[in-house]
């Protein structure tokens, strides 16, 4: 019998492999309660299929899996307003409470809002983790902003002020997202920035290749009206831009066509990606969440240019160059990258990058470290009681 402390993970989520940004992000959690002597298990809400291989492999990740067909409604309202009520299942409150009845779990960890009324099913002696990875309330205002229809989940923001209040402690993926919960007036925020270990030190690439920049992102609207500006952007200069520009993920069927890009689709393996390219792109006019694909190239040893939108999150930290607009991103690229100059601005990125690899690592390591601190204080407090 397993003398560890249980948690139960709970999301809809095709986590291995885990090739999506917010698949990562909840696999960056799993190694954290690991790391601390939890044994993990799942409970996984079927929305994104489920078979033989995917089977096996979460079976190796996590000490028990638990599958629960969805069969969530996931209603949209008029002016795109949804309500946590119409998207959460309670098909799975059953499995949650066998699964608490049968493991003793000291801590369930809920990914998303619409997932906070699962918390209902444990009672006050287990420990209430949300992980909101974005914020929702109101989200269909940014998307209208910049002339898009509004896609997803977006509600009032009382209905994310009530699933904030419903955990113990909220987790977001951005330090201005905490303090706009903050302001809001929740007091049970912690800040968890998204980094992953670095894989590849900050080097000049040895591949007998032309000098290349990449981007690499789903198929979300998003990422394909970002890129297709930059594009647009770097086609309206009058000087030409020489060098290949790689695009990759889901977003590749949808980019327009230009001499320079290079569509390679989806792709098995990160680090082929990342071996194939030497800069990385990320032209983001807008959006909401952490852009993991602003971050991830550093764990690859590839410095990233990105719009102001990109770094949002990790602005404070940032040491490469960041631009307004992707007009003036372009002009970057096309002026700093031309001839005899391509060289040394590739050298001057990849010491600005390894700074800020570095200041990453030390927030990270603070940020940990405080939810560490909260997690054994109410650890302990729920043992004394």
């Amino acid at each position: 019998m397993s003398l560890r402390p249980r948690c139960l993970l709970v999301c809809f989520n095709r986590l291995v492999p885990a090739n999506q940004g917010n698949s990562r992000r909840i696999m960056q959690l799993v190694r954290f309660y690991k790391a601390r002597g939890f044994e993990v298990d799942l409970l996984y809400h079927n929305e994104e299929g489920f078979d033989v291989g995917l089977a096996d492999a979460l079976a190796q990740e996590f000490g028990r899996v638990v599958v629960v067909r969805s069969s969530a409604r996931k209603l949209i309202g008029p002016e795109h307003v949804c309500r946590i009520e119409d998207w959460y299942d309670s098909g799975l409150d059953a499995a949650a409470r066998q699964m608490h009845l049968q493991r003793g779990y000291k801590l369930v960890h809920a990914n998303y809002i619409w997932y906070s009324p699962v918390f209902a099913n444990f009672g006050s002696g287990v420990i209430k983790v949300l992980d909101t990875h974005d914020m929702f309330g109101e989200r269909r205002l940014k998307y209208l902003a910049v002339g898009m229809q509004p896609q997803w989940f977006s509600c009032p923001l009382p209905e994310e002020d009530s699933a904030l209040r419903s955990a113990d402690v909220a987790l977001a993926i951005q330090k201005e997202e905490a303090g706009a919960f903050a302001a809001r007036g929740h007091r049970n925020i912690l800040y968890l920035p998204y980094v992953e270990p670095a894989l590849r030190p900050f080097v000049r690439s040895q591949a007998k290749r032309p000098l290349t920049f990449g981007y690499l992102g789903s198929g979300n609207d998003w990422n394909v009206l970002s890129m297709n500006d930059l594009l647009r952007q770097i086609d309206a200069r009058p000087q030409r831009f020489d060098h290949p520009i790689v695009v990759a993920g889901g977003v590749t069927k949808s980019v327009n066509d230009a001499q320079q890009v290079v569509k390679l689709g989806f792709v098995q393996e990160l680090h082929a990606f990342y071996d194939a390219i030497d800069i990385a792109l990320n032209p983001m006019i807008g959006g909401t969440g952490l852009k993991i694909k602003t971050v991830e190239p550093l764990c690859y040893g590839r410095p990233v240019l990105s719009t102001q939108p990109g770094v949002e999150g990790v602005g404070h930290l940032w040491q490469l160059p960041v631009f307004a607009d992707n007009r003036e991103f372009a002009a970057y690229m096309v002026e700093r990258f031309a001839g005899a100059k391509a060289e040394a601005t590739l050298t001057e990125l990849l010491a600005q990058a390894q700074a800020t690899r570095e200041r990453l690592d030390a927030e990270y390591e603070q940020q940990t470290g405080r939810f560490t601190t909260w997690l054994r204080a109410r650890l302990g407090q729920r043992q004394a009681a």
